[in-house]
């Protein structure tokens, strides 16, 4: 979260976070309402990929002032896609991170949930960065463990 400032209004923190999605050039930030309490935003509305829902709770997070951010965007994909189109697109996309062998991922109205156990961190990172970007996600619960014992090179869906 951005530095804590005690002079900065909840007014301000709003329009910080605007000026700040105004300048991210992969998130259409139209759709987007802001409000502010207490240095908490909240950012509520409607953006087209789960990729935008991340930016811009990336984005709101990072502006100076803020204390937390409540992300309630909702995602509708412009193209609608069944589950087992996501659930491909998203094996693919796992299969492309070699460093998450040992996960699986199931897909319910657009929502994918993964699943598994990595050996380090940034593996279960990776995974769930890597559905970002598969067209139709509408959201992604990690569920990945961190432990020893990922030893099978092999992604299933």
């Amino acid at each position: 979260m951005g530095t804590s400032l005690s002079w900065q209004t909840d007014a301000q923190l709003v329009d910080a976070v605007e000026r700040r999605l105004e300048a991210e050039p992969h998130v259409d930030w139209r759709g987007i309402a802001l409000k502010a309490s207490d240095g908490v935003v909240s950012l509520s509305g409607f953006v087209h990929s789960f990729a935008d829902k991340m930016a811009a709770e990336q984005a709101a997070a990072h502006v100076r002032g803020a204390r937390g951010v409540a992300n309630d965007i909702q995602v509708t994909p412009q193209d609608e896609r069944s589950d087992p189109e996501i659930a491909t697109d998203a094996v693919h996309a796992l299969r492309s991170q070699a460093t998450a062998p040992n996960v699986t991922l199931t897909v319910r109205d657009g929502f994918v949930t993964l699943d598994g156990t990595v050996e380090l961190m940034h593996q279960r990172v990776a995974a769930e960065a890597a559905m970002r970007h598969v067209a139709g996600v509408r959201g992604v619960s990690n569920a990945i463990l961190v432990g020893p014992g990922a030893a099978s090179p092999e992604v299933r869906s």
